[in-house]
């Protein structure tokens, strides 16, 4: 099974897939994954880059940063090396029955180690019993999020009116589809 958010940029999707982790946490069903964070300059509040979380054990990887070389999305240079440490991440979550990546967007889709990573989460998505839920970029176009897009058991767009509730919607869905 695979879930899909989606929504305009800072309507509130990682929060609901965070909120849901926690939640099937709470009822003792497995999650592992990798999700995109915000990095903050401490002084400025000023955002200075991505970074990647895996949600079982915290560990950390860089995605992009404004202070380094490497292929550019607008101000962020994408660190490729950080990438294929979130890649192996995500690689290791696929023992579990519900696996998590958050967000496959323009940054994350410059490295092919990523890319590949996402093939064979796609690939599980499609097994009996494993149930992927990732956030896609709503606008921009790649290969990869159209095939997440036509393999979608669900393809649920995160707005204002919905996104409190959306958390335990999902949860029931999952429990459903165990």
């Amino acid at each position: 099974m695979l879930i899909l958010l989606t929504g305009e940029p800072g309507v509130g999707k990682s929060t609901v897939l965070l909120r849901l982790v926690d939640l099937l946490k709470e009822e003792g069903i497995g999650v592992r994954g990798v999700i995109a964070k915000e990095v903050r300059d401490e002084a400025s509040g000023r955002r200075i880059g991505f970074e990647f979380i895996d949600i079982t054990n915290n560990s950390r990887a860089r995605l992009a940063s404004i202070d380094m070389d490497g292929p550019r999305i607008g101000r962020y240079s994408i660190d490729l090396d950080g990438c294929k440490v979130a890649a192996n991440m995500l690689l290791k979550s696929m023992d579990s029955k519900v696996i998590v990546f958050d967000e496959i967007g323009p940054m994350e889709l410059l490295s092919p180690h990523i890319l590949e990573s996402l093939q064979y989460l796609l690939d599980e998505s499609s097994r009996e019993g494993i149930i992927v839920l990732a956030v896609i970029h709503k606008r921009f176009k790649h290969w990869m999020i159209n095939r997440y897009r036509e393999n979608a058991s669900m393809l649920v767009e995160v707005n204002k009116e919905n996104r409190d509730s959306l958390p335990l919607i999902l949860l029931d869905a999952i429990k459903n589809k165990r």
